[in-house]
């Protein structure tokens, strides 16, 4: 194990290269383990290097051995019983969120008995051995998916891949949220598969849509959609661009014994193609549109534009449900930029409700990276 000396903010799990105090970065070995100390000798705690990545060192907590299953296999028991403890009764859900549940580089989502895995950095994806055998060991899964197609695994120096890792998986899987029945592709579909950090803010609206006309724009697989019709509204739109996404959102319509109209159209098209429709209730949960913080501004102008359009068609007194999940736009700016879009659309807006990800997804104080959804739910008048 190395020794690293750095100057690092307190409580963060990231040591980035110009942190770096001794060795030079460059003799840092790509996926070692280090142990990092302050400049005063003092333990900050032990990671992983890579000297390729901005973020040169990731930490996993104070003297613990990241090299063995045992550790992987606490941490995601330590995970699971939050879960549990949170969730009670959810078989769905989130299972690992990466730094806030102390395995940097990991998110697992899972489906009752499948697990949907990504794997965004080096030192982690050097462990999967150790990984495997710990899920084995806790979670027994009947089948395990890795999403190793996300760009964050360029910057770590990791090829792309989409695989079954190991198990029994043939199409769909069948989960439940809200009471409500789903199905989706773990292998062709977007991500790890579903969004379940929405989960509490599609229940909260569920409760707000019975003989509501609803709109669900980037609507995926229709989770929106389809709880509002199965609570009572009296007619549902999906929007996606994506074929494959209008499928199986009418597959989980179906699922649910009830009818979602689907738009497969890129979502300002399909606005402009809904002319002077007007609608009781409009949902907006587009994919981040800024991937760096360089994009954010390019970002904000499309969050602004979209929404925008979006007020245009919700009657008045009706709501607009609007959704950021880039973590590189601040809650705050976000907040100004629907400010913005009332103005282009020539309406007023009224803030109602903030919403965030769910506790599936927990938050790291002092880790503002850890805390990306923004949920703003308004009347337009």
């Amino acid at each position: 194990m190395r020794l690293v000396r750095a100057k690092v903010r307190p409580g963060h799990p990231w040591v980035f290269a110009n942190e770096i105090l001794d060795p030079p970065v460059a003799r840092l070995i790509p996926g070692e383990t280090v142990q990092v100390e302050d400049p005063h000798g003092r333990p900050l705690g032990v990671g992983y290097a890579n000297p390729r990545s901005l973020i040169t060192i990731r930490l996993c907590g104070l003297g613990v051995d990241i090299d063995s299953p045992a550790f992987y296999a606490e941490r995601l028991r330590a995970a699971l019983q939050m879960r549990q403890q949170i969730l009670p009764g959810r078989r769905s859900y989130r299972l690992c969120a990466g730094e806030a549940d102390g395995l940097p580089g990991l998110l697992i989502d899972r489906y009752e008995d499948v697990l949907s895995i990504q794997i965004t950095s080096l030192g982690m994806d050097q462990r999967k051995d150790f990984l495997r055998e710990a899920i084995v060991e806790v979670l027994q899964p009947r089948a395990v998916v890795l999403r190793n197609d996300v760009g964050l695994r360029t910057l770590e120096g990791l090829p792309l891949e989409k695989l079954l890792w190991w198990g029994d998986l043939e199409g769909g899987v069948r989960f439940e949220e809200n009471g409500a029945p789903f199905e989706v592709d773990l292998l062709e579909g977007q991500k790890t598969g579903f969004f379940f950090d929405q989960a509490e803010n599609r229940a909260w609206a569920a409760l707000r849509c019975k003989d509501a006309r609803v709109l669900d724009v980037f609507a995926y697989v229709g989770a929106f959609a389809v709880q509002a019709m199965r609570a009572g509204a009296k007619e549902a739109i999906a929007v996606d661009s994506s074929a494959l996404a209008c499928q199986w959102t009418r597959r989980n319509a179906e699922l649910s014994g009830v009818e979602v109209k689907t738009m497969e159209q890129d979502a300002k098209d399909a606005m402009s193609a809904l002319g002077d429709q007007r609608f009781d209730i409009v949902s907006v949960d587009p994919p981040a549109f800024a991937k760096s913080r360089k994009t954010a501004a390019a970002a904000l102008v499309g969050y602004r534009n979209i929404n925008a359009q979006a007020m245009k068609l919700v009657r008045p007194g009706g709501l607009l449900f609007a959704s950021s999940c880039s973590h590189h736009i601040h809650p705050e700016r976000f907040a100004e930029t629907m400010v913005e879009a009332a103005e282009r659309a020539r309406r007023e807006i009224v803030l109602v409700r903030r919403g965030g990800q769910a506790p599936d997804h927990p938050i790291l104080p002092g880790v503002p990276e850890t805390e990306y959804l923004k949920h703003l739910v308004f009347v337009v008048r």
